[in-house]
């Protein structure tokens, strides 16, 4: 008996967000293609799991992981603080490959903090994101003007900040909401995008997630 299965394409699959997509995409039954840079850094096997191995920066490799696909999440990061283009950039070379290949449907993770959620920050947050994070802010901000733009099923999803706690089920998602605890672990971030899978119900909405 199989459930609901779907094609689906994860760009980030060995960041510690993307590693937890891959493996609630898996238990649900999905095949899942693991876009990595390198595959030694993946440690899940499983016999509907398949790697591509490549960089976002090449427009090649990106189109040949997405074609035949029916959903791409894109959990691209970088763990460093420099200035760094791999969201934007590696997310248009996703788009396009995309379109390209027809696909429609595309879910992001970005960032508690960026586009309209700005607002709902505390003063102190506020700080910390326009110093510290400032480089992967303003990459974050350009990932989802491109998403925006994109004219696909899109779903930007933004955490707040990043546990590697155990999954819940239990979170607060919205457009508006503002993070109380500013946590939130990474396998509810996945839980909330395996479910969107299904439900469709944040198309072309940016929401918040948080606990």
């Amino acid at each position: 008996y199989k459930e609901f299965s779907m094609k689906l394409t994860i760009f980030g699959a060995t960041g510690n967000t993307g590693s937890e997509l891959v493996k609630q995409a898996l238990e649900k039954g999905h095949q899942v293609t693991a876009f990595v840079r390198d595959p030694s850094r993946l440690t899940i096997k499983h016999d509907q799991l398949s790697l591509v191995t490549g960089d976002v920066f090449d427009p090649e490799s990106v189109a040949g992981a997405v074609q035949g696909q029916d959903v791409v999440i894109c959990a691209l990061g970088s763990r460093d603080l420099k200035k760094t283009t791999i969201r934007s950039m590696g997310t248009t070379n996703i788009i396009k490959a995309m379109k390209e290949h027809s696909v429609q449907r595309l879910l992001v993770v970005s960032s508690m903090g960026t586009g309209d959620s700005w607002n709902t920050l505390s003063l102190v947050n506020k700080l910390f994101y326009a110093t510290l994070l400032k480089s992967s802010r303003e990459d974050h901000e350009a990932q989802e003007s491109v998403v925006r733009e994109s004219g696909l099923a899109w779903t930007i999803v933004r955490p707040s900040g990043l546990t590697n706690e155990p999954r819940t089920g239990i979170y607060d998602v919205g457009e508006k909401i503002s993070g109380k605890t500013s946590r939130i672990a990474r396998a509810d971030v996945a839980d909330l995008i395996i479910k969107e899978l299904e439900q469709n119900a944040l198309i072309d909405k940016a929401v918040t997630i948080t606990n």
